[in-house]
C-alpha cells in the first residue's frame, strides 16, 4: 500500500512539473517587457492604416450614436470594430455612470463602474486622430474619479 501511496505522489510530481515546465516555455516568446519593446509596441498599434470603416464609425462616434457602433461592432471580426466597440462602450458606461446614483457609503460600486471605463479604453488599440481628444479625455476623466475614490476608501 505504502509502494502504491509513493508511486503516485512522485508520478503526480513529475506531472506537474512537466506541465509547469511547458506553460513557462510557452509564455515566455509572448513576452516583450523592455522598455523598447514597450514602446515600439504602442507605436505600432498607433499606426494601423485608416480604413473606410474607421471613417464610418468615428464619425458615428463624433455624432454620439454609441449604441448604433456597439450593435455594427459586437462581432468583433476585425481589429477596428475591437476598437470602436470598445470605444462606444466606453462611452456608454460613462453616461450610465452620469445618470446612475450611488449609496454614499459604497464607494466600491462607483470605482468599479469607472474602472470599466479606464479597461475598456486600454483595450483599444488604434484611436483616430478625430477622436483622440475626446476619447483621452474620458479616460483622464475616469482615471481621476478612481483615484479619487481610492483616496476617500483609505481615509
Amino acid at each position: 500500500m505504502k509502494k502504491v501511496l509513493s508511486l503516485i505522489l512522485i508520478l503526480l510530481l513529475a506531472l506537474t512539473a512537466c506541465g509547469t515546465q511547458e506553460k513557462e516555455e510557452t509564455a515566455a516568446p509572448e513576452e516583450n517587457k523592455t522598455e523598447e519593446g514597450t514602446n515600439a509596441a504602442k507605436e505600432n498599434e498607433n499606426t494601423r492604416e485608416y480604413t473606410a470603416e474607421d471613417e464610418k464609425f468615428s464619425k458615428l462616434i463624433i455624432e454620439k450614436k454609441y449604441d448604433e457602433v456597439v450593435k455594427e461592432t459586437v462581432s468583433l471580426k476585425s481589429e477596428s470594430q475591437k476598437d470602436f466597440y470598445y470605444i462606444a462602450s466606453a462611452f456608454i458606461k460613462n453616461n450610465e455612470n452620469q445618470t446612475k446614483t450611488y449609496d454614499p457609503a459604497d464607494l466600491n460600486g462607483q470605482k468599479t463602474d469607472y474602472q470599466v471605463i479606464v479597461n475598456y479604453l486600454n483595450r483599444a488599440k488604434f484611436v483616430p486622430d478625430e477622436i483622440k481628444v475626446e476619447v483621452d479625455g474620458l479616460k483622464k476623466s475616469a482615471e481621476e474619479k478612481v483615484a479619487e475614490i481610492e483616496s476617500q476608501e483609505s481615509k
